[in-house]
């Protein structure tokens, strides 16, 4: 059975889940690149959605989205929530180009 490249490369020795822990408890990286990495992996990056939800952000909007319609002059109603989903999709308008690269392996 065919595995994905992401699977395997956990699984290897000197490298996945070997070099994640290795990089987490380096105490010469800083605190905050440590977190931010562990969020990714854990899928749990930071969004408009939860600072909306809590009161720290006017607008659940993304703000990538927001800034790609700015820069092409148009208005920015109606935009989609920033999610994880949504920033890893081909529908934010400001991360398309890089998804659609990396689902070709460009």
């Amino acid at each position: 059975m065919h595995q994905p490249f992401h699977g395997t490369w956990m699984l290897r020795q000197d490298a996945g889940k070997f070099m994640l822990r290795k990089y987490l408890s380096a105490r010469q990286i800083p605190w905050r690149r440590r977190t931010r990495l562990g969020m990714a992996v854990a899928g749990n990056t930071p969004t408009a959605s939860f600072p909306t939800k809590v009161g720290k952000m006017q607008s659940a909007g993304c703000r990538m989205c927001r800034i790609a319609r700015e820069a092409r002059g148009e208005s920015t109603d109606g935009l989609a929530a920033e999610t994880h989903g949504h920033i890893n999709s081909a529908g934010c308008e400001g991360m398309a180009t890089t998804v659609t690269a990396a689902h070709h392996s460009i």
